[in-house]
């Protein structure tokens, strides 16, 4: 007999494809009652299926709750904007008072501008360092979401990459893109003696999983992006408010033109930040980046009550010692097993 999970995979896979909206949410057969395949709902730390069976969630969503859902704080802030309103026919105050605080607590943050997802602030952040330089060329280094734009290119294939071919990319856009392998020097600066003078821009997760390694790379990328006069963006859509408050440019103290921000910004509300040096933040008076929903104000109070939190509360020593209490568990399974000692990565 057919559980209401499996009558919702079925109906999912006939009217959605993938069955759902994110890659990493798809229905994998091969992980049996091991991962629930819908979620009801879910309190803290913890979610509960369809057949009403209870996790410990550490994928947070594949990130945005960085709190924990229905945080206390950020659910008030959202319920007392509801009564206000959602959107209006011109700015919210709201819009103000979230740029002052990240512009206050993230070094090299001058100015901001709001949208829904890491695609679109990654994508601003390109459109507006080509805008800024005259140049086209792009290094990318890591996923950085799936826009023309990255999803094409030169260079050693990286992971989470789709296949080339076929994937409704012009082939003519390969020429604009360099991929660049995280924490591989030698290839970053090879890139640039050969090609610097042609580089808009490099967008770099700033952290990936390898901090001894990151250290020398972003430094790296500092200097080579300064020598040629290209843009380095740190794109922390995964990273950013986990760290630290003031995110990676505090963490490895290095200071990039342009930041992205989303996923743990507003606890799950739907809220994406680009930000930089007022020179490139300018340009957006010739770059036509405009979208109806982007002030919406329910995910802007999120974003101010998620923000409050980190900064009174000791945010970041749980998610350090979640990490590595998981890691340690991880570790002494292993051993009980004789297994090989897990890798260590993260913070730990």
């Amino acid at each position: 007999m057919k559980t209401l999970e499996d009558s919702l995979i079925d109906r999912a896979l006939e009217l959605i494809p993938w069955g759902t909206q994110t890659n990493a949410k798809r229905h994998i057969p091969e992980m049996g009652d091991a991962m629930p395949h819908f979620i009801e709902s879910a309190s803290g730390c913890r979610v509960v299926d369809t057949e009403g069976k209870s996790y410990i969630d550490y994928r947070s969503s594949l990130g945005p709750i960085i709190l924990g859902y229905n945080h206390p704080s950020v659910q008030q802030a959202v319920r007392d904007q509801l009564d206000k309103g959602v959107l209006f026919s011109m700015a919210s105050p709201l819009e103000v008072e979230v740029a002052e605080v990240l512009t206050a607590i993230v070094p090299g943050l001058e100015q901001v501008r709001y949208l829904k997802s890491g695609n679109e602030v990654n994508h601003v952040a390109v459109r507006l360092a080509r805008a800024y330089t005259g140049r086209d060329l792009i290094v990318t280094c890591g996923y950085h979401g799936h826009g023309d734009w990255f999803s094409c290119g030169s260079g050693q294939s990286m992971s989470w990459s789709w296949p080339r071919e076929g994937n409704g990319v012009p082939e003519i856009l390969d020429k604009f893109v360099i991929k660049v392998p995280y924490g591989d020097v030698d290839a970053l600066q090879k890139v640039f003696r050969e090609r610097g003078d042609e580089i808009a821009g490099m967008i770099t997760v700033p952290y990936d999983w390898n901090e001894l390694v990151g250290y020398d790379f972003l430094r790296q990328a500092r200097e080579v992006t300064v020598k040629h006069g290209s843009a380095l963006i740190f794109d922390q859509i995964l990273t950013g408010f986990r760290l630290g408050i003031d995110g990676a440019q505090g963490f490895f103290d290095v200071i990039p033109d342009l930041t992205t921000y989303g996923k743990a910004i507003a606890n799950g509300y739907p809220l994406a930040v680009v930000g930089g040096v007022k020179p490139l933040m300018h340009m957006f008076d010739q770059v036509m980046i405009t979208t109806t929903h982007a002030g919406e104000t329910l995910s802007l109070a999120a974003a101010m009550a998620t923000l409050k939190t980190m900064q009174d509360e000791p945010v970041f020593d749980r998610i350090r010692a979640s990490g590595q209490r998981l890691q340690q568990g991880f570790d002494s399974l292993s051993a009980s097993h004789r297994l090989k000692e897990a890798k260590s990565f993260g913070l730990s």
